[in-house]
């Protein structure tokens, strides 16, 4: 069932409906790491409900846009920024499709939290993977077009399959500049990256314990 909860009482809150996916921990630990100006231009690729849009124009300030191809969640998205009166642009289409659609060289930060392989999500391994390194690459050539020269692209992804976002950074001409990694117990669960398009190597590695910051307790209701 559809609900509104809060993630910054009382002027920023956000619609979700678990049939279509609500947001995680690792979207706000994202925002977080973010760290986007007021001056910036900044497209969220696989936008969702729109989470990192709205938490990271209300902590940070910017313009901001985010894409999707699943149009209810576009939907979900809208009604939240209008809720909250923030001027954000939320359009359904393929990632794909957004250099061409929005233009080269528009955004000074591109954004995404893409989907990736797990272990409980399909049955057959290696497939899975392979299909998602695939569309990795593709989402991170669109940010690259999208991107003024310079510009920056932060994402999280699992810690252990790094060796594959790597690989697509280094094929689209980003370098990473700066990565925290997000521990659960002794190992490190997520890595935050930000890569810098046609960058210069040397990057600033960190280590954060426990889980992401996470808003405070919502007020949810139910819409």
């Amino acid at each position: 069932m559809e609900r509104f909860e809060w993630l910054i009482e009382p002027h920023t809150g956000i619609f979700q409906d678990p049939a279509l996916g609500c947001f995680s921990e690792d979207a706000i630990a994202l925002a977080h790491f973010f760290s986007a100006h007021k001056g910036d231009t900044v497209l969220d690729l696989g936008t969702g409900n729109g989470i990192l849009c709205l938490y990271a124009e209300a902590l940070y300030g910017g313009s901001y846009t985010g894409i999707d191809i699943n149009e209810a969640q576009i939907a979900l998205a809208k009604r939240s920024a209008e809720r909250n009166g923030q001027p954000i642009r939320f359009l359904s289409m393929r990632v794909e499709d957004a250099p061409n659609a929005l233009g080269h060289g528009t955004f000074s930060r591109v954004v995404m939290n893409p989907p990736y392989f797990t272990s409980g999500d399909a049955g057959r391994f290696s497939e899975a993977r392979h299909a998602d390194e695939a569309q990795l690459l593709r989402w991170c050539r669109a940010a690259f077009l999208l991107l003024k020269n310079g510009g920056r692209l932060t994402l999280c992804y699992p810690a252990e399959q790094l060796s594959a976002l790597f690989r697509a950074l280094d094929q689209s001409r980003f370098a990473p500049k700066r990565m925290q990694l997000l521990t659960q117990g002794a190992r490190a669960r997520l890595a935050l990256v930000e890569a810098k398009k046609d960058g210069a190597d040397g990057v600033t590695i960190t280590v954060s314990q426990g889980k992401a910051k996470m808003p405070d307790p919502p007020s949810i209701q139910t819409v």
